[in-house]
């Protein structure tokens, strides 16, 4: 039986979460952030929140503690296959390829869409790479 108190908690993460969705639909992916980690302290096991949290940390390009968050939302619910993508997306840009072809796989096993999350990934891992190793122009040559 819930307390008044627990319901009273759980109607605040709710606001938080609620206003986390706001901020990142406007683009505002720190202030995202930060109403979801308040939502987060106040429902720690709530899988949509990790999730949530890990997108905005990975949106802000906090690679690290986007894999924390994602990690704890697929491993509250392993049948996230958007968690397992956007956590093959965190290892790949902090360079865990093996990691990220793991995570891929879940979340290709789960239902995602295998050229969209191929393209994305391929897209991170080509903004990783240092650009010494792109074609260097001569002067006159376009």
């Amino acid at each position: 039986m819930q307390t008044q108190e627990t319901k009273i908690q759980s109607h605040t993460a709710e606001e938080h979460f609620r206003r986390g969705l706001e901020a990142a639909q406007l683009g505002f992916p720190d202030k995202a952030a930060a109403e979801f980690e308040q939502a987060a302290i106040l429902d720690p096991r709530n899988p949509q929140l990790q999730f949530n949290l890990g997108t905005a940390y990975l949106t802000m390009g906090e690679f690290e503690q986007a894999i924390i968050n994602l990690s704890k939302a697929v491993s509250l619910d392993p049948a996230m296959s958007d968690g397992w993508g956007n956590l093959a997306v965190a290892h790949t840009a902090i360079g865990e390829d093996e990691r990220a072809e793991r995570a891929a796989a879940e979340a290709m096993k789960l239902g995602a869409f295998p050229d969209g999350l191929k393209a994305v990934i391929d897209h991170v891992r080509n903004l990783r790479t240092p650009a010494a190793k792109m074609p260097s122009r001569r002067l006159g040559n376009p």
